[in-house]
């Protein structure tokens, strides 16, 4: 059960995601009238929309034992670190002031920043950090000035 569960998109983001996508989608209409390339052109469009598919939306999902960060597929976007790994948090004031290791970002009202004690730092956006970081605080997790 979690004790956390948000999802983050952005319509704004979504909507300039799809352009490539359909510009993909013509270049394998143009190859397959062609008669040549069609299978690389057919190879490259599917791995290109799930890659755009993967990174529309972010799902946070916090439980007793660990955090997982997913994109909409979880087959590219995605992370997993257990509470016991985590050295500390920290939380930033809008999207941009988020940095680490591995990052997750949509636009979104702040970040967290989480710290583990083995394999360095992992910060994601969110729209409600005081919540993230009150459910950390209850698995035991310390808060960094």
């Amino acid at each position: 059960m979690a004790l956390y569960e948000e999802t983050l998109t952005n319509r704004t983001l979504q909507i300039i995601l799809v352009v490539p996508l359909l510009s993909l989608l013509a270049g394998l209409y143009a190859t397959y009238w062609a008669g040549e390339g069609f299978e690389i052109m057919l190879a490259t469009t599917v791995g290109v929309a799930l890659l755009i598919l993967d990174v529309m939306k972010i799902k946070i999902e916090i439980d007793e034992r660990e955090l997982r960060i997913r994109g909409v597929l979880g087959l590219i976007l995605r992370k997993t670190v257990p509470i016991e790994n985590i050295a500390g948090f920290r939380i930033g004031e809008g999207w941009v002031s988020c940095y680490g290791t591995v990052r997750f970002n949509l636009p979104a009202k702040g970040c967290v920043i989480i710290h583990q004690k083995k394999g360095g730092s992992v910060s994601f956006t969110t729209n409600n950090p005081e919540e993230v970081a009150r459910v950390l605080a209850i698995l035991g997790v310390p808060r960094e000035p």
